[in-house]
């Protein structure tokens, strides 16, 4: 099995999730969306969905999404965690990537 890779994506910057569709299968990558690339787990979002299909696993912030009121917008293939589990998370994967 490769590594476990985080992306921690907090802009509106699409570039963290295709960098992150394009890792091999062996490695496990987790996207967590915070702040404003919350807007990314929209369903129609089609590079998302792209990830998604990759099997790339995604995470929301949920207290992010709440504040932006965007709940029935989101993606039930995305999970909305807490900011305590994002502790969890980070401690979960091997590598970091920040976007």
């Amino acid at each position: 099995m490769g590594k476990k890779v985080l992306y921690f994506i907090t802009s509106e910057d699409i570039t963290g999730v295709e960098l992150a569709s394009e890792h091999t299968e062996e490695d496990a990558v987790t996207i967590l969306l915070l702040q404003n690339a919350v807007y990314f787990a929209n369903k129609t979002n089609k590079m998302v969905s792209n990830a998604l299909f990759k099997n790339v696993t995604i995470v929301a912030n949920k207290e992010d999404v709440d504040l932006r009121g965007i709940n029935t917008f989101i993606s039930d293939k995305i999970k909305l965690i807490a900011y305590d589990e994002v502790v969890d998370l980070i401690f979960a994967n091997d590598s970091i990537v920040n976007m």
